[in-house]
């Protein structure tokens, strides 16, 4: 019985996480709840969570070009409320 409640819970959280952020990139979209299509949501998430490939010593692209690489750093943004600080 405590078993199929845990996984009960799981899944209602699993559910409000993602009902939260569709809202959250519906509203970053400019659209209305439920405008945003389940296809573009899902290709937001794809980009998301898309990694560079891990080479065969085990470091992404971006960590092998260490220091000496000529490419400007990449900016860090912080989100604070509904305003965005890039550096």
């Amino acid at each position: 019985m405590g078993l199929r409640k845990s996984l009960g819970i799981i899944a209602v959280c699993t559910q409000v996480v993602v009902v939260v952020d569709y809202n959250m990139q519906s509203q970053q979209a400019g659209l209305g709840p439920g405008e945003l299509s389940m296809k573009a949501y899902s290709a937001i998430v794809q980009a998301r969570y898309n990694t560079p490939a891990a080479t065969a010593s085990g470091l992404s692209a971006v960590q092998q070009g260490g220091l000496g690489s000529d490419a400007p750093p990449t900016p860090v943004c912080i989100r604070r409320g509904t305003s965005s600080n890039c550096q």
